[in-house]
């Protein structure tokens, strides 16, 4: 069997960068690596991110896996053959409703190739529960972790951190805190004692038809085109000034100064400074801006966009 893991986390966690570290550390171990990216509108911005590691990954773009995008990754998940020494690491986007989710991952019988699915939730420490009306889906998503990754502690106090360890722990008590080694350990012996079992009993009943369950959540999307190159002082002003309705930003960038280059740019509420990281595009891609938000204006962001140029 593979053994399954889906990613969960509120926009902007980081769990993509903890994709990017535990990658290479199951690879050192002998693992081989499937990735399934679930994202609102293009997946293939944070494919990008994990182009140079040697990992199968596959975009799912759209709606959250849990609902819009659910019969996707279930075919996406049925199509993988028997591969004993791999796993199958599953990032759900940011506003991903973990519950009903596993339900489907545990019953489906198409999937008993799988094990049963752990859950890796990570954690921004230092916005913990600080989300104002997104912090019950905060929580939702810690309540149905295995494993929790507390991520950007290194600025926080060790009184901050320690008192958000026992607020999660208060919240999931039988979930274990890892880190991407200590989680790269647990995957190899699971692969490991996987290696001769085909499958899985079933644990119920895959019905006919799949519809969407029917829970709503208040985000909305939309990727739009950047200028092939920017003036890096005046994008890196724009970011800044995106306004509050934008709850995540982040695509593909190309700088005047370094046009031969493309950077994936993140920028998450609350935080100083946008993230820029060296990407390895792939052939199709292209300067982008993706935003995720509650009350975005279309003609707001195209005319910022359009001072860009």
């Amino acid at each position: 069997m593979i053994p399954l893991v889906l990613m969960a986390g509120f926009l902007g966690a980081g769990k993509t960068r903890f994709l990017t570290t535990v990658i290479p550390l199951l690879i050192e171990r002998g693992v081989r690596v499937r990735v399934v990216l679930n994202d609102f509108e293009n997946a293939r911005i944070d494919a990008a991110r994990l182009g140079e590691l040697d990992a199968l990954v596959t975009p799912l773009n759209g709606e959250c896996i849990c609902c819009g995008s659910l019969r996707e990754l279930l075919d996406t998940l049925h199509a993988v053959p028997p591969d004993p020494g791999s796993v199958m690491l599953i990032e759900a986007n940011g506003a991903t409703e973990t519950d009903e989710l596993l339900g489907y991952l545990t019953t489906d019988v198409t999937l008993t190739h799988f094990t049963l699915p752990l859950q890796l939730t990570v954690i921004d420490a230092g916005r913990w529960q600080r989300r104002w009306w997104n912090n019950r889906l905060e929580v939702a998503q810690t309540t149905t972790a295995t494993h929790v990754y507390l991520n950007w502690t290194d600025t926080l106090s060790s009184d901050r951190r320690g008192a958000v360890q026992q607020r999660v722990a208060a919240v999931n008590a039988r979930a274990a805190f890892t880190t991407p080694v200590t989680f790269a350990d647990t995957l190899q012996s699971l692969v490991e004692s996987m290696r001769d079992t085909e499958r899985r009993a079933p644990q119920g009943f895959a019905p006919a038809h799949r519809h969407a369950h029917g829970h709503t959540h208040p985000f909305g999307s939309v990727a739009l085109p950047l200028p092939q190159l920017v003036e890096r002082a005046r994008f890196m002003a724009f970011v800044e000034a995106l306004p509050q309705a934008v709850v995540r930003a982040k695509g593909l960038v190309r700088f005047v100064d370094q046009p031969a280059e493309m950077f994936v740019w993140n920028r998450v509420p609350g935080r100083k400074k946008m993230q820029l990281d060296a990407s390895s595009p792939h052939a199709e891609a292209v300067a982008t801006a993706l935003f995720i938000g509650v009350g975005m204006s279309l003609d707001d962001l195209e005319s910022r966009i359009a001072a860009l140029v």
